[in-house]
C-alpha cells in the first residue's frame, strides 16, 4: 500500500490509500468529514491501467462533489472543474509511478 497526503492550500486535506485491500479488485471508497475538511480515498488494486485511472477519477470526483457542497460551489461551474483537475493532477504525483 501507498499513502498519500494532500492539502489543498489549507482549504482541504485528503489522504489516498493505493493498493488498500477492500474486499474485491477495481473499487474504491472515499470517506468525507466535512466538519474537519478532509476526505479518505481508498483505491484497491485494479486489472488494468484503465481501470486504475477510471477507479481514481471516480473517487476524485467524490472529493470534488463533497468540497463543492461545503464551500456552496456550483458543480457545473468552471471552479468545479478547475478543482477536480487540481486534485487528480495532485493525485498523479503519486500513481502516475504507478502506471
Amino acid at each position: 500500500m501507498t499513502r498519500q497526503d494532500i492539502d489543498i492550500e489549507g482549504y482541504w486535506k485528503i489522504t489516498v490509500v493505493y493498493g488498500a485491500f477492500l474486499g474485491s479488485d477495481n473499487t474504491g471508497f472515499t470517506f468525507t468529514d466535512s466538519r474537519r475538511r478532509r476526505s479518505i480515498v481508498g483505491i484497491s488494486p485494479t486489472t488494468s491501467k484503465a481501470q486504475f485511472m477510471n477507479t481514481i477519477v471516480h473517487e476524485a470526483k467524490h472529493v470534488q462533489s463533497r468540497i463543492c457542497d461545503y464551500y456552496g460551489i456550483d458543480e457545473d461551474s468552471e471552479d468545479a472543474a478547475y478543482l477536480i483537475g487540481y486534485i487528480v493532477q495532485k493525485m498523479y504525483g503519486v500513481f502516475g509511478k504507478m502506471l
